[in-house]
């Protein structure tokens, strides 16, 4: 009984994180039209900030749930993991060491400089686009098969490119460990 309500509570952890991320990821999408109008260089120049950061911060995050889905642990959400620990305790998972990992350095540099702000903003602008494009848009029959059609036309080669990655960075870890 105490392991199927691990098991659930892992894949209800992993599915939100999904979702937040998913979120996130429209927001940052939908802010590149942003740039289509006359924005104040300024302006310019702190939104680019926000999007490049942001999406460097993404693509750990969701490095660490495919690897945390691998190693079937329950997910970590990147924005508020350093701030769990003392200065004195060790961080448990060693690829978020900073004093062990190259990747954590870069993680941890994303979190201090803006990533429980910006991530946030994203993750709310995105829930808002999508939920006000669902609303424009009913979920319709055929609206939904649409949607299933280009799910099908673009997710094969997405998921060819993401194993790819996967096997990759597998055998790119073996052989720095031989």
């Amino acid at each position: 009984m105490e392991r199927s309500k691990k098991v659930l509570s892992g894949v209800f952890g992993h599915f939100a994180l999904l979702v937040l991320n998913f979120f996130v990821l429209v927001g940052v999408i939908e802010s590149f039209q942003l740039f289509s109008g006359e924005l104040p260089f300024l302006n310019a120049v702190l939104l680019a900030y926000m999007i490049v950061h942001t999406i460097l911060l993404l693509s750990v995050q969701l490095a660490l749930q495919i690897l945390e889905l691998i190693r079937v642990r329950m997910p970590t959400l990147l924005i508020g993991y350093y701030f769990q620990f003392d200065d004195s305790e060790t961080i448990p998972i060693r690829l978020l060491d900073p004093t062990k990992s190259k990747l954590a350095v870069l993680a941890l540099l994303l979190v201090i400089s803006g990533g429980p702000v910006l991530y946030p903003i994203f993750a709310i602008y995105g829930f808002l686009l999508t939920y006000a494009f669902i609303l424009a848009v009913p979920p319709l029959p055929d609206a939904i098969l649409t949607y299933f059609e280009a799910f099908l036309n673009f997710m094969p080669p997405i998921m060819a490119l993401v194993v790819g990655i996967l096997i990759i960075s597998i055998v790119i870890v073996e052989f720095k460990h031989i």
